[in-house]
Protein backbone atom coordinates (compact mmCIF):
# COMPACT_ATOMS: atom_id res chain seq x y z
CA UNK A 1 0.00 0.00 0.00
CA UNK A 2 2.72 2.19 0.96
CA UNK A 3 4.20 1.56 -2.29
CA UNK A 4 1.26 2.74 -4.08
CA UNK A 5 1.05 5.86 -2.32
CA UNK A 6 5.14 6.73 -2.53
CA UNK A 7 3.95 6.34 -7.12
CA UNK A 8 1.06 8.26 -6.42
CA UNK A 9 2.89 11.13 -4.56
CA UNK A 10 5.96 10.99 -7.33
CA UNK A 11 3.43 11.41 -10.35
CA UNK A 12 2.07 14.50 -8.69
CA UNK A 13 5.22 16.08 -7.73
CA UNK A 14 6.39 15.57 -11.34
CA UNK A 15 3.41 16.91 -12.73
CA UNK A 16 3.44 20.31 -10.68
CA UNK A 17 7.00 20.83 -11.62
CA UNK A 18 6.03 20.57 -15.36
CA UNK A 19 2.71 22.64 -15.14
CA UNK A 20 5.01 25.01 -12.70
CA UNK A 21 7.64 25.68 -16.01
CA UNK A 22 5.06 25.31 -18.25
CA UNK A 23 3.50 28.68 -16.45
CA UNK A 24 7.22 30.51 -16.63
CA UNK A 25 7.97 29.49 -20.10
CA UNK A 26 4.24 30.57 -21.11
CA UNK A 27 2.36 32.64 -18.79
CA UNK A 28 -0.15 33.87 -21.20
CA UNK A 29 -1.59 30.48 -22.33
CA UNK A 30 -0.97 29.32 -18.32
CA UNK A 31 -3.40 32.22 -17.73
CA UNK A 32 -6.02 31.23 -20.19
CA UNK A 33 -5.61 27.41 -19.48
CA UNK A 34 -6.44 28.26 -15.70
CA UNK A 35 -9.18 30.66 -15.46
CA UNK A 36 -10.93 29.52 -19.12
CA UNK A 37 -10.15 26.55 -20.28
CA UNK A 38 -10.38 24.35 -16.76
CA UNK A 39 -13.81 25.64 -15.86
CA UNK A 40 -15.01 24.96 -19.38
CA UNK A 41 -13.63 21.48 -18.47
CA UNK A 42 -15.55 21.28 -15.61
CA UNK A 43 -18.57 22.66 -16.53
CA UNK A 44 -18.49 19.93 -19.63
CA UNK A 45 -17.70 16.91 -17.23
CA UNK A 46 -20.55 18.19 -15.13
CA UNK A 47 -23.08 18.40 -17.79
CA UNK A 48 -21.93 15.07 -19.33
CA UNK A 49 -22.35 13.07 -15.83
CA UNK A 50 -26.08 14.63 -15.34
CA UNK A 51 -26.39 13.43 -19.05
CA UNK A 52 -25.42 9.99 -18.50
CA UNK A 53 -27.77 9.83 -15.11
CA UNK A 54 -30.34 11.62 -17.05
CA UNK A 55 -30.67 9.79 -19.92
CA UNK A 56 -32.04 6.44 -19.08
CA UNK A 57 -35.08 8.18 -17.34
CA UNK A 58 -35.82 9.96 -20.09
CA UNK A 59 -35.92 6.48 -22.27
CA UNK A 60 -37.93 4.44 -19.22
CA UNK A 61 -40.70 7.32 -18.73
CA UNK A 62 -40.56 7.96 -23.01
CA UNK A 63 -39.62 11.32 -22.78
CA UNK A 64 -37.74 11.12 -26.19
Amino acid sequence: MTAILKSIHKAEEKFDRSAEGFAFHHPLLAFFAMFVGMPIVILSLVLLSTVAVVMPFTFLFGWL
